[in-house]
């Protein structure tokens, strides 16, 4: 009988164990987790609390129950794992046990980052990620006890907030210290249309501002100084800086580890039989042809089938993939494709602007290295495709279908000729 650990049960865990017990049956497969609720999408936390969904639709895959009922785990929620001894494929247990497996499966996920901040473990400085990080905000602005907002961090998670607070009409204020607004996927010309939006909302952006501590007031409220020596005060602090990937616990195991843990196409690390999937690891990326991180739902449901497919004895490589970092907040949309760090002076750069879309995109020669859009929500999944093939095969051009969809949703024709396609009169 095959014996299988799953550590970690977001939707790499979920998707693996279901592939387990599809191809294996009779597998033995035990969970460990520290949370006694189904995997949820930490993507739509903030889409509950502006009620846009209900509660229950952050658990996309079902009750915790119903899960293991239904998929026959074995389900730990309060038996921590503190290391892999990976020669033997044995998990550590914090009291002191221990359990051999054939599989192992390390699908930890990532937390929201906290940084050793004086201040930010006090009420009303509060963080997003989990399902309870969202009820716990969503109790507060229902109580009425948020009258102005705070929102440290102009990350996917940060604008979301934003968003959150426009929505009640509760005055706000975004502060992060890059230079400029999505720091690492937007183009400054990019940043800077979606900063003026924004403001013409009435919501304050200030960049280049690095928080020092928060301090509480004499009437309650927070105040966050920054290092510059400047100011933001309101009811409740947001901190959005970005994530740490959860394998502090492996740091000192053998397993392959960088910012996250190493993978190969099969999800597996440098030690047979353990694998890792989700927010966790690192994995094949198509644009570097290196192992990168891409925290993408979608992401950690194909690796999770990949690490399981394989776990049970079948094969299965993760797919191509690039990095890519969406927003949808206040009826704005702003995606980036490919990796704005590869880009420099020497590139050719393409700019496009009409009163549906801005466009910015950098080549060097026929390999496409990022390309940012505003206001493409209906046409993303088409222009990333295009972008992939772009990469894997810069001669090939564009099939007629995507052009023509590409026409149709009007985009202009240099830039489908900028992507790789052929318009011809």
């Amino acid at each position: 009988m095959n014996k299988v650990a799953i550590i970690g049960f977001g939707a790499a865990g979920y998707n693996a164990a279901k592939e387990v017990r599809r191809l294996d049956p009779e597998a033995a497969i035990d969970i460990y987790s520290d949370t006694e609720s189904g995997p949820y999408n930490p993507m739509l936390t903030t889409y509950y609390v502006k009620e846009a969904i209900p509660y229950g639709a952050l658990f996309p895959f079902g009750s915790l129950e119903a899960i293991c009922t239904d998929l026959n785990l074995n389900y730990y929620g309060d038996r921590p794992v503190t290391g892999i001894i990976p020669q033997e494929k044995i998990l550590c247990f914090a009291d002191g046990s221990r359990v051999q497996y054939d599989q192992i499966l390390i699908s930890t996920g990532a937390s929201a980052l906290m940084p050793p901040i004086p201040g930010l473990n006090q009420p009303g400085v509060f963080k997003m990620r989990t399902a309870e990080d969202a009820v716990q905000l969503k109790e507060m602005l229902d109580a009425g006890t948020i009258k102005s907002g705070l929102v440290i961090g102009a990350s996917w998670v940060g604008i979301k907030i934003v968003e959150d607070l426009a929505e009640r009409d509760i005055p706000c204020t975004l502060v992060d210290g890059a230079d400029w607004m999505f720091y690492t996927a937007a183009f400054k010309e990019t940043a800077e249309r979606a900063r003026k939006d924004l403001e013409a909302r009435g919501i304050g952006v200030h960049c280049a501002q690095m928080l020092e501590r928060v301090e509480r007031e004499p009437d309650g409220r927070l105040t966050a100084v920054m290092q510059s020596g400047s100011r933001f005060t309101a009811d409740a602090v947001a901190v959005c800086i970005g994530v740490r990937m959860n394998v502090d616990f492996l740091r000192e195991s053998g397993i392959a580890v960088k910012r996250g843990v190493l993978v190969n196409r099969r999800m597996e690390t440098n030690y047979k039989g353990i694998f890792a999937a989700g927010d966790c690891c690192e994995a094949y990326e198509l644009q570097s042809r290196a192992q990168r991180n891409i925290g993408l739902w979608y992401n950690a449901v194909e690796q999770g089938r990949t690490a399981g497919v394989n776990m049970a004895g079948g094969h299965r490589e993760f797919g191509a993939n690039v990095l890519v970092n969406l927003a949808h907040y206040l009826d704005y949309d702003f995606i980036s494709i490919g990796d704005l760090s590869s880009c420099n002076d020497q590139d050719e750069v393409y700019e496009y602007e009409d009163s549906r879309y801005y466009i910015r995109a950098v080549r060097d020669g026929k390999t496409i290295k990022c390309i940012n859009i505003i206001g493409s929500a209906d046409s993303n999944g088409v222009v990333k495709n295009a972008f992939i093939k772009s990469i894997e095969n810069p001669d090939a051009g564009m099939s007629i279908q995507t052009i023509c969809f590409l026409k149709e949703k009007g985009f202009p024709d240099d830039f489908i000729n900028f992507l790789g396609g052929r318009i011809l009169d």
